[in-house]
């Protein structure tokens, strides 16, 4: 594998006295699909949302492409290639597809309208409803605008953030489809996911995390035949 684009070290995440993130370290290679995986609470989220910039941490040093994000504010990590699909899609309900997908799209400049035709030609059933409030879209349309959104952003590290959760099996199978794509075309992927089984059968490399630290890592097809990993986390469906 390629020398990683994305590494992380010793990374400590604390909210008030609760330590959610212990020490964690793992690396992403550039090309490749990475997956943290475990139960609700492991601390994979926090471990996204530190990454990406949206909380600080206590302790760790993150690299992306070889320098020292670790103190980059979201806003300059978006701008440099490193974008956060987040938890529970988070779309601007009261404003329109399109709208949602300019603002995706901020920083930009001349290659916008552009990135949004390509979004449309992935994503034919935003095109159909980009007139539409984002709030009136289903669960997994929601989901589809929520990655097209960030995709319009030209992720070169692509971090997803439980992207099945809520959504009936039919629409998992979709959005996973969608994964394998977006990696296919040479994106980077960090996968957060609770669908263990799932996240591993999708992934390059995986890590599993349990009350904030690293139980078990391995090759994803290791992971997924060891048979600790399969007692204590791929009943997770």
């Amino acid at each position: 594998m390629s020398d990683p684009i994305l590494s992380v070290e010793g990374l400590q995440v604390n909210y008030g006295r609760v330590e959610a993130v212990r020490g964690i370290s793992f690396e992403v290679p550039e090309g490749a699909l990475v997956t943290l995986v475990g139960a609700n609470g492991a601390g994979k989220t926090s471990v996204l949302n530190a990454v990406s910039g949206l909380v600080r941490p206590r302790q760790g040093v993150i690299k992306f492409k070889g320098q020292d994000i670790t103190k980059w504010p979201a806003h300059r990590l978006v701008k440099a290639g490193l974008v956060q699909v987040p938890e529970g899609r988070e779309v601007l309900g009261t404003l329109t597809v399109a709208e949602n997908l300019s603002l995706g799209g901020w920083h930009r400049g001349s290659t916008l309208h552009a990135n949004v035709a390509k979004v449309y030609e992935r994503f034919p059933v935003l095109f159909e409803r980009r007139k539409l409030q984002a709030g009136a879209l289903s669960g997994g349309e929601q989901q589809m605008l929520s990655i097209a959104r960030a995709l319009i952003a030209e992720p070169e590290v692509l971090l997803l953030d439980e992207p099945s959760m809520g959504l009936a099996p039919k629409i998992v199978d979709e959005v996973f489809a969608v994964i394998e794509e977006i990696r296919q075309t040479g994106t980077t992927v960090v996968l957060v996911e609770q669908n263990a089984r799932r996240a591993l059968a999708a992934a390059d490399f995986g890590y599993v995390l349990e009350t904030g630290e690293v139980s078990h890592s391995g090759p994803a097809h290791e992971l997924l035949a060891d048979e600790k990993v399969i007692e204590a986390y791929l009943g997770l469906d």
